[in-house]
């Protein structure tokens, strides 16, 4: 089955093929595989605000340059076709456990090679830690870098990814930071 929009359409398994879950945050996106596609999915980010029958959060906006794309295995997405760069955001709460953030972190580079990690720092966030990652890896043969930012509140996780060439991966760090610092996450509903 194939996935159109006005300018690409993707099979269903060249998407899976493309990269692993993490319980709804697909964990590796070929920049190339973004550009210009929509993929059709449940809730998703409206402006910067995303709300689901459990939590409610909103990010910042990563500004010029980024379109906003939709994919199924996240809560919002967007694409600099330019620098061949992706930024997507997520957040589940069914089947959190009590893993580290490192671990989580390290989940969303499933399907690379070679993996490293350049960076790791604590930030401090809503009366919580939340961890942040500078990784580079390989994703089918070719060289990619990713900032990670991964934070656990109210039994659910919040994830941020950042993922480009890495020629051009310090062009988007603005825009990734824009969007982590424009997060705000709200209480979670279903406890209330």
């Amino acid at each position: 089955m194939r996935i159109a929009s006005s300018s690409c359409a993707v099979t269903r398994a060249e998407l899976r093929a493309s990269g692993r879950r993490r319980s709804g945050m697909m964990a590796v996106v070929p920049a190339g595989l973004l550009s210009g596609c929509l993929f059709g999915g449940g809730a998703e980010l409206r402006d910067n605000r995303f709300e689901d029958a459990h939590v409610g959060y909103a990010v910042g906006l990563p500004g010029d340059g980024w379109q906003r794309v939709r994919v199924a295995t996240a809560n919002g997405a967007w694409f600099d076709e330019q620098n061949g760069a992706a930024l997507l955001v997520n957040s589940h709460c069914e089947g959190v456990r009590d893993a580290p953030l490192e671990g989580l972190a390290l989940e969303l580079m499933i399907g690379t090679t070679e993996r490293a990690v350049q960076e790791q720092r604590v930030l401090p966030f809503d009366g919580r830690e939340a961890l942040e990652m500078v990784t580079t890896g390989k994703l089918d043969g070719v060289e990619r870098q990713r900032a990670l930012f991964v934070l656990k509140k109210d039994g659910c996780v919040y994830d941020i990814v950042y993922d480009a060439p890495p020629a051009t991966f310090a062009t988007g760090l603005p825009a990734y930071r824009r969007v982590r610092d424009g997060m705000v996450v709200g209480p979670r509903r279903d406890r209330r």
